[in-house]
């Protein structure tokens, strides 16, 4: 320990530090000297834990979807509206995309909820409500989508990376048919 770290140990000034990094935390209180070497080694043996597991965390980048949706996808004063023809996608991919639109309708402010009440889908995607709710159990069966209440539905964040890799590309095709 340096001399100035004993000066300030001893004058009631230690260092505190709190790391936290998901559900983990660690606390490490001391002499700067000792808080600096203890957080060293606490970041040395987790770097690798944590570099395994960014490899294996599914997220969506939100401002990538964003902008990904652009030109598919408008903010309106009345709520989030497609701008594309939809006729070419399959029934799961439709409720996908209005499921998706929710979510993006409530990350802007113009909806509280991410949720979707299955009539409303029913109207939005003009499919029978026997279509609606088989391809809602599918969706819900592959984790793209979860019920939430009685007949209220949401998609996953797997739901939204599959929207954004598989629908999004057949949409962006329909982009020159509007």
């Amino acid at each position: 320990m340096s001399k100035r770290s004993q000066e300030l140990a001893s004058v009631g000034y230690p260092l505190e530090v709190t790391i936290r990094y998901g559900s983990l935390e660690k606390k490490i209180t001391g002499a700067p000297e000792d808080v600096a070497k203890s957080v060293l080694s606490f970041l040395t043996s987790l770097i690798p834990q944590l570099e395994l597991a960014s490899r294996l965390v599914l997220s969506v980048d939100l401002s990538k979807l964003a902008n990904a949706c652009e030109g598919i996808v408008a903010i309106t004063p009345e709520g989030v509206v497609v701008t594309v023809p939809t006729e070419g996608l399959a029934d799961r991919e439709l409720l996908l995309l209005h499921l998706a639109k929710e979510k993006m309708a409530e990350l802007t402010g113009k909806s509280t909820s991410d949720t979707v009440q299955a009539s409303a889908l029913i109207a939005a995607t003009k499919r029978s409500s026997g279509t609606v709710a088989g391809r809602l159990s599918e969706l819900c069966a592959e984790s793209l989508a979860e019920r939430k209440g009685k007949g209220e539905y949401h998609v996953t964040t797997l739901g939204l990376h599959i929207f954004q890799e598989q629908v999004l590309p057949k949409l962006r095709k329909n982009q020159g048919a509007a």
